[in-house]
């Protein structure tokens, strides 16, 4: 089905290769089919959809969020609105009766809305702080005292209430120096982020650094619809008992970076990203059924399978 020799990786850390290929070997031309019979029984129904789950309702909350974050700020009426996001999307993925399609959507929109604000974080975060600015803005404020810390090389609390006061609930991050690591733009960063993803409710930094960045390695080789398939959904909720299933918590950054470049290789091999297979096309059939049953339901489709 693919070739299953893994590139090179680097001295002292073997990915679970076997894993990547027992995930791998279960993405088929059949999980596909699966996803395509859903959506065409979609079409043809004309059951209306149950009263306690709107799908669209959860559409313009991904929209009203992705709006608010567009444009790179880091705005106090554009934060606090950050951890409802997390709570409505977390209360939908649990949402119960639904049908098979309301509970693909559900998934859909949370991973694609995590991600949108992962990209998010991570852009305007990096790009204040390169910008070597001393605004007055909250998150100036948080980088400057970061920075001290970094430098002094001593320990810190940073809470949210001194820096967003208008957030829900509040929190605290603790800072601890590492003696190993030298003062950079790039320890900066990562405290920073750190700090707001825990003020913000972000997930936990190791399991959505893996979440996220698997989601980004399957979407920019494959069509839009590979997100709305089952297995992409267990891989995106379960990465260490799927992809890397014998790891545990407390994986260092390194190995995880370097774990994700041996599957990107693997998977740019397997038929889901190859234009030219049977696969990669039924998956470009299944964006056509899953665009023609969001227009019937009147969802607007700008971030769902039309977007790549």
């Amino acid at each position: 089905m693919m070739d299953s020799s893994p590139p090179p990786t680097p001295t002292g850390h073997q990915p679970d290769i076997a894993a990547m290929n027992l995930f791998l070997n279960g993405l088929t031309e059949y999980s596909i089919d699966l996803a395509i019979s859903c959506f065409q029984a979609g079409l043809v129904s004309r059951t209306a959809l149950p009263s306690d789950f709107d799908p669209a309702h959860a559409q313009r909350i991904c929209d009203r969020i992705i709006r608010l974050t567009a444009n790179g700020s880091m705005a106090t009426s554009v934060v606090t609105e950050i951890p409802k996001f997390w709570v409505n999307i977390s209360g939908l993925s649990h949402a119960s009766n639904l049908s098979a399609i309301e509970s693909c959507i559900t998934r859909v929109f949370c991973m694609q809305g995590a991600l949108r604000l992962h990209h998010w974080l991570l852009e305007t975060v990096s790009a204040i702080v390169e910008s070597k600015s001393h605004g007055k803005s909250w998150i100036d404020k948080l980088i400057w005292d970061v920075e001290l810390a970094i430098r002094g090389k001593c320990s810190a609390t940073f809470e949210s209430a001194k820096y967003i006061p208008k957030l829900a609930f509040h929190s605290t991050y603790s800072y601890t120096p590492n003696t190993r690591r030298v003062y950079s733009t790039e320890a900066i960063t990562e405290t920073v982020m750190s700090t707001v993803r825990q003020w913000l409710q972000f997930p936990s930094d190791e399991t959505s650094l893996v979440q996220l960045l698997l989601i980004d390695i399957v979407r920019s080789q494959s069509p839009p619809s590979i997100v709305f398939l089952d297995q992409i959904w267990k891989m995106y909720s379960t990465p260490f008992s799927t992809v890397f299933n014998q790891w545990k918590d407390g994986r260092s950054k390194t190995k995880i970076e370097q774990a994700l470049k041996v599957f990107g290789g693997k998977y740019s091999s397997h038929p889901f990203a190859q234009e030219g297979s049977l696969e990669y096309r039924k998956l470009l059939d299944l964006d056509q059924l899953i665009n023609a049953w969001m227009e019937k339901n009147c969802i607007p489709t700008t971030d769902t399978a039309t977007v790549s």
